[in-house]
């Protein structure tokens, strides 16, 4: 497994330990593997609380809900609501429909419960990437020590770490609640790297791209003046038993010139790395002077084991901005 393999992997951690125990590791390996676990635990036991505080407004809220349609003989309701209420308490997904049952009053609390809790989740995994970064580049660094050394079971020690962490990775992310898994990181671009281009995601082509914010909202600005592609890009695993992905974004593109499109591309490899599929769920070939959200859906093919989101633009002269991006494994 690749270093960027398996930091895909390992950003998509759930709330889980990571069953790394530092008994038994060499001990150029066991304070990495007890950092590594210690931090994970901190942020998933900071998440918890977060996400602990989000609900309880909302679980106010449907509590009152309940026993005001109790006290009015609304018996369909009130099991909505209770349903309702069970399923925040559990930490369940929540359907993106809301019930129809459900009082239309709940339908503002219920939006900022969910707005809020992907808020937490975005934040948890954002750090968990950081986290992993920080565990594979120590396991690199004594992986190229023990290699130039001849090291063989100090090797099969490192090797088995990385296997162990991309088991876990398998999971797939804790979905959102109210969604289904998102897949990508960082889709709000909230997060930026030193040169400002967006964390955990991989420029190319002779454009150019930097995070920007207006009136507190941060998005993704490309900027090209050449036939060929320029592109931001993440790789992603594909998650266990996906069929398809719902592909959502926002995009904006005032002085666009030229033929191509430019927005959402999403390409599917294999195992042996080869080019399965390329789908174009979200693109405009036209000037977009305001934001406009698109929506699109991609199968996923069955050979399909690698998937990579591109906010890609091609054969144009324009300055485009992607927002909310996000795709959803379904």
């Amino acid at each position: 497994m690749t270093m960027v393999a398996a930091t895909t992997v390992l950003i998509l951690l759930p709330h889980a330990r990571a069953q790394t125990p530092s008994g038994g590791l060499s001990p150029e390996l066991a304070p990495l593997a007890a950092k590594y676990q210690s931090d994970l635990d901190a942020l998933a036991q900071t998440r918890d609380k977060a996400l602990a505080q989000v609900r309880q407004p909302y679980l106010d809220i449907l509590t009152a809900a309940e026993q005001r349609a109790n006290s009015e003989a609304k018996p369909d309701e009130a099991k909505a609501v209770a349903d309702e209420k069970q399923a925040v308490i559990a930490g369940n997904t929540l359907a993106a429909t809301p019930s129809p049952l459900l009082p239309r009053a709940l339908s503002t609390p219920r939006g900022n419960f969910l707005r809020e809790a992907a808020r937490v989740e975005h934040g948890y995994a954002v750090h968990a990437q950081q986290v992993a970064a920080e565990y594979l580049r120590g396991l690199v660094f004594y992986e190229a020590k023990a290699q130039a050394a001849g090291q063989a079971e100090l090797l099969k020690q490192i090797q088995a770490e990385k296997l162990k962490v991309a088991a876990l990775g398998a999971v797939g992310p804790r979905p959102a609640p109210g969604a289904g898994r998102n897949v990508v990181l960082n889709g709000d671009f909230a997060q930026k790297k030193d040169d400002g281009t967006p964390e955990s995601w991989t420029g190319g082509g002779p454009g150019k791209g930097a995070v920007a914010t207006e009136q507190g909202a941060t998005f993704l600005r490309m900027v090209s003046s050449y036939k060929k592609e320029t592109w931001f890009l993440e790789n992603v695993d594909r998650p266990a038993g996906v069929q398809e992905l719902q592909v959502t974004v926002r995009l904006r593109s005032p002085d666009f010139k030229g033929q191509g499109p430019y927005g959402i591309v999403i390409a599917q490899r294999d195992a042996a790395n080869q080019l399965v599929a390329r789908d174009l769920p979200c693109v405009l070939k036209a000037p977009c002077p305001a934001w406009r959200t698109m929506s699109g859906v991609v199968v996923i093919r069955p050979e399909t084991t690698k998937l990579i989101i591109r906010c890609n633009m091609v054969e144009c002269s324009a300055t485009v901005d992607f927002a909310d991006v996000r795709v959803e494994a379904r």
